[in-house]
């Protein structure tokens, strides 16, 4: 009796590990825009693969239905990964907030590992090779090439990732051949990605880092946040603190609101402790107050908080009344500045929106409108918190559908 016959559109994180499921009864050709599979995983984690994360709970992810996270993830999550991913000699090392590395700590080695497990099972991979059009029929699919190749298939399993870093191979393509199926597709938008604030004195701490608590508000009340590093940069604020708040920023943004980011450079200080610190420096009166919380602060933000305060930095620190005092100790806890445009899709770790996830079945990664057709990972409406959120989503749908075949 023949195999039955399964392509994977996309050689990323998800199509890669379908493949490798589905491999186990049937016979399976992956299709790849790109010259070569796995791009996208070399850039994650710096160049080291943050593979999954310790804490997978659904309340990691974001969505329209934040239940499908916690379907897939109680279907495939995290131990299964592990054990996976150790069966094809990838063992886990363990980091700061529970972040899962491989233990080579190399993104590369991953894609490798895939080739040679695909390879011994004899997928075929058919790389520089954009499906245009996806003919759906009686005797299945007819998946048709850019180059007018035509090749006919069983089941067919749509995993070609989202259109964030597109210098990594991305594309809407996947959007666009979801929606020729019949599929809702929600605009996707750019998430995990640094955010502009167009307040230029704040553009002259570039290249400083500070821990901080940063929290995005909408009408005074908090609707992200996050404890971590900042960087500040020449357009506006990045690093881990402001990826973690990036998501609900731009949501916002794109929906015609008006958030603000508050930043508090003294995390864990108390507005008491705080000013306790502050009488402390402003003991020689005549020293100038800019002069002062450089015992603090880092050289040019004094400058720059004093600016958003309203007060002279040139000033005495014997001239500053309680009320001033207390000012500047209400900025350097809460900095309020106003967000600008969503940067690009360039920047962005991952993208939000995606295909409607009510059309797809959680437990078998199979369309509702179309049987025998699976969508996985990103290319679905779903993304992850910074932190390997997103790639654990992948491996754990990209298996499911593999093991539906």
């Amino acid at each position: 009796m023949d195999k039955k016959r399964v392509a994977v559109i996309g050689a990323g994180a998800s199509g890669l590990t379908a493949a490798l499921f589905a491999s186990e009864k049937c016979s399976v050709t992956v299709f790849e825009r790109q010259k070569k599979a796995g791009r996208k995983i070399l850039v994650t984690g710096n160049g080291r693969c943050n593979i999954s994360n310790r804490f997978p709970d659904s309340s990691r992810y974001h969505g329209r239905d934040r239940g499908f996270a916690h379907a897939v993830l109680e279907r495939f999550g995290l131990r299964e990964t592990e054990a996976f991913f150790s069966s094809i000699g990838i063992p886990f090392v363990e980091e700061k907030d529970g972040k899962l590395f491989p233990a080579s700590l190399q993104s590369s080695i991953i894609p490798k590992v895939f080739s040679y497990e695909l390879t011994k099972r004899d997928v075929r991979i058919n790389l520089h090779r954009r499906i245009d059009n996806i003919i759906t029929g009686k005797e299945g699919f007819k998946v048709i090439t850019a180059g007018d190749e035509k090749h006919e298939f069983d089941s067919v399993i749509l995993a070609c990732g989202s259109c964030a870093h597109p210098a990594s191979g991305a594309s809407r393509s996947g959007y666009h051949l979801a929606e020729s199926l019949g599929h809702k597709v929600y605009e996707p938008f750019p998430v995990i990605l640094p955010i502009n604030i167009p307040y230029k004195p704040l553009h002259r701490l570039q290249g400083i880092k500070h821990d901080c608590h940063i929290k995005t508000l909408l009408n005074g009340e908090t609707v992200s946040e996050a404890v971590d590093e900042l960087l500040f940069t020449g357009y506006g604020i990045s690093g881990p603190a402001s990826l973690k708040v990036s998501r609900k920023t731009n949501e916002l943004l794109l929906n015609n609101k008006s958030p603000q980011i508050s930043i508090n450079l003294f995390p864990g200080t108390d507005m008491e402790t705080l000013l306790s610190i502050l009488n402390r420096l402003w003991a020689d009166k005549n020293k100038k107050i800019a002069f002062s919380l450089l015992g603090i602060l880092k050289e040019r933000v004094p400058e720059v908080i004093l600016e958003i305060a309203g007060i002279n930095p040139e000033r005495t620190a014997g001239s500053l009344s309680d009320d001033e005092k207390l000012k500047i100790a209400h900025t350097l806890m809460d900095m309020r500045l106003g967000p600008g445009e969503p940067r690009g899709f360039e920047e962005a770790v991952a993208a939000a929106g995606g295909v409607a996830t009510d059309e797809i079945n959680p437990l078998t990664m199979e369309s509702k409108i179309i049987s025998s057709l699976y969508i996985t990972g990103e290319l679905l409406d779903i993304d992850g918190d910074s932190g390997g959120f997103n790639l654990q989503f992948a491996w754990s749908t990209g298996a499911i559908a593999g093991m539906s075949q």
